[in-house]
């Protein structure tokens, strides 16, 4: 499979989880900081998971067997239940009605992957080893942490707020002329731990005029 790394907005999606152990609870936790309505089928649950499920409201638990009619409506579908002949099964049927799935632990049955995440809002860094081997991306997820600057946030949202300014004000400036200001942005921004002035932004601005 040749797998792409979209990255899309999930708020108030529709997730069907079958599964209701440790493996599911990691998918429900990571999910719902995205505001994800998520959907938990299972026999059984874990005490986290429906402690989990008590304290968010986009969390519903329906404690029975999986049922095929479960995925209706769903935009993506998570089988985690640790049976292999269950995984195959929901991963037939969510691929008949096209509807993304992934089966924890079983390549070869998923639409997609679930990566491995660093969310420092608004950045957002998605590790995958292309489901080879989800240790090593979690190996290589941690690595990039230990060596992303704290500030990294802080950049990204100043860079973001001085972005409209400099399309407004660069009209007559061609693309990749304006893209060579934004380098110079984010040079500033990294050798000032993030902080990038608004009077700073039209400096660049004008002396890339004077330049050029």
């Amino acid at each position: 499979m040749a797998y792409f790394p979209f990255i899309t907005d999930i708020e108030d999606m529709d997730c069907l989880i079958a599964g209701g152990g440790s493996t599911a609870l990691h998918k429900a936790g990571v999910l719902a900081e995205y505001n994800v309505n998520i959907h938990i089928v299972a026999i059984s649950a874990c005490d986290s998971l429906l402690k989990l499920a008590k304290n968010n409201k986009k969390i519903d638990i329906r404690l029975r067997r999986f049922e095929d009619n479960d995925i209706d409506g769903m935009d993506f579908v998570i089988a985690a239940t640790g049976n292999k002949e269950l995984g195959l099964h929901i991963s037939e049927i969510c691929k008949k009605q096209k509807i993304p799935v992934n089966v924890v632990d079983i390549k070869e049955a998923c639409s997609f992957i679930f990566p491995a995440i660093i969310h420092k809002e608004p950045l957002l860094v998605a590790v995958s080893s292309g489901g080879a081997s989800p240790a090593l991306a979690a190996g290589i997820k941690n690595d990039i942490k230990e060596i992303m600057p704290d500030y990294y946030s802080r950049l990204a949202k100043n860079l973001e707020k001085s972005r409209e300014y400099v399309i407004k004000n660069t009209k007559d400036i061609k693309d990749a002329a304006r893209k060579r200001i934004f380098e110079k942005l984010v040079m500033y921004g990294k050798e000032h731990d993030g902080e990038i002035p608004e009077d700073v932004v039209k400096y660049i601005i004008e002396e890339y005029r004077k330049q050029h």
